[in-house]
């Protein structure tokens, strides 16, 4: 509420107090965000949410990779899916279903089979919407970049659940959905790590790095801030409270 009504300076103009305020509560969130998702400030992009992100990663890829082969599971969020089968509609992607059972789980020696024929780009899920199937995302990080195939995963309903660390499992893109952490709807974010970069789908301005233009949503970015601080603070309680649990 502060930044709607007291602080509602433009984050991109910074030579004046209202700019300079607005920035600062931008850069205090991306510092929020990469605490909670183990990834640094520097990596982070602000959207409208993880759909917007999906597309975003999906797009921007495929524009430097065309042809593409994109290995996607049958179970992903729409926002993969739709997207995924748009481009192939285009004839600009070929997409290589891999194989679920019927608790969305996935086959962890079939995906490395298929990423061993090579790919753009893989696109699996932290946690499934429909069902609560938790992927593990670590050792399906480690096939991805065993055979070279940066990997988008969908954590919308992961973060500010469970643990991820973008950085140490190896990670390419992360989106994430503010409204599935408790932070205001229309706000997320995509973790892009070192050394990539999209082609935008969004132009005018060169804001982010050049990835994503558009005066930034500083309202909404404190709020997703602050809900993934926190998130923070109660999955670190939550931790000293109960023994932990493997997921595999």
């Amino acid at each position: 509420m502060y930044y709607m009504t007291n602080t509602f300076g433009n984050a991109n103009s910074v030579d004046h107090s209202y700019g300079d305020e607005a920035s600062q509560a931008v850069k205090q969130a991306r510092q929020q965000i990469a605490e909670l998702t183990n990834a640094s400030a520097k990596e982070i992009i602000f959207t409208s949410g993880a759909t917007e992100s999906i597309n975003l990663v999906i797009q921007g890829h495929i524009q430097q990779n065309t042809p593409s082969k994109i290995i996607v599971s049958p179970v992903e969020h729409k926002a993969v899916l739709d997207t995924c089968q748009a481009l192939a509609k285009k004839g600009l992607v070929e997409i290589i279903w891999l194989k679920v059972n019927s608790q969305a789980q996935i086959n962890l020696e079939h995906l490395e089979k298929v990423c061993s024929d090579g790919a753009s780009l893989l696109c699996i899920m932290a946690a499934n919407n429909e069902v609560g199937t938790i992927y593990p995302i670590q050792k399906i990080a480690l096939i991805a970049k065993k055979y070279n195939i940066p990997f988008l995963c969908d954590a919308s309903q992961a973060v500010g659940k469970i643990p991820i660390h973008f950085q140490e499992w190896g990670i390419t893109y992360l989106a994430i959905s503010g409204h599935k952490l408790y932070a205001p709807k229309g706000i997320g974010a995509l973790v892009i790590k070192k050394g990539y970069h999209l082609q935008p789908i969004i132009y005018g301005g060169g804001h982010q790095q050049g990835i994503r233009s558009g005066t930034l949503n500083v309202s909404g970015i404190a709020g997703l801030g602050e809900a993934c601080h926190l998130r923070g603070l109660e999955m670190k309680r939550d931790e000293t409270a109960i023994p932990s649990v493997s997921l595999v």
